[in-house]
């Protein structure tokens, strides 16, 4: 009987290592963070218009840190575009660099600003490209931090007719 015994409770003492050694890796499993985090929803956080004494300031909030690069037309127009460069992009966040975006100003009031797209789609991109109701004139820049660009722009004024110099000089 007593050897019966001992049969028993080294045939439990196995089952019941098999039992720990599975429930530890499960709960290690279960520690572990998760490696994939899912993609950026939008790369497009906030668009924020301020009236400036002379026109108005527009920051532009991006979810992803980016660089201001350059912008074209360089001082006025019914477009703006600017290149950015986005930088120090999770692994799992560069899909979304190559989507399209738009966000629309809310009270458009006497806002000359249409839309703001993200266009990571194009070749060349990715750009922000700022369409206006009206032709403005504007400067284009770094916001205060790495996840915002700042536009400034007011209305091309009437009263001041684009004057075309003759190349001759006469």
């Amino acid at each position: 009987m007593i050897a019966r015994l001992s049969r028993v409770s080294v045939k439990s003492e196995i089952c019941s290592r098999k039992y720990c050694h599975v429930l530890l890796v499960a709960g290690l499993l279960l520690l572990q963070p998760v490696a994939a985090q899912p993609v950026r929803d939008r790369l497009l956080d906030t668009l924020e218009i301020a009236a400036a004494e002379d026109g108005f300031t527009v920051l532009v909030r991006l979810t992803v840190p980016v660089r201001y690069v350059r912008h074209f037309p360089y001082d006025s127009g019914a477009e703006l575009r600017i290149r950015i460069r986005p930088f120090d992009v999770g692994s799992s966040d560069r899909e979304a660099l190559f989507r399209r975006e738009t966000l629309v100003p809310h009270g458009k009031d006497d806002n000359a600003l249409a839309e703001v797209v993200y266009e990571g789609d194009i070749e060349g991109g990715p750009y922000l490209t700022l369409t206006f109701s009206r032709c403005v004139e504007f400067r284009a820049g770094q916001g205060r931090d790495s996840r915002s660009i700042l536009v400034q722009y007011k209305d091309v004024m009437p009263d001041h007719p684009v004057t075309i110099s003759d190349p001759a000089g006469k």
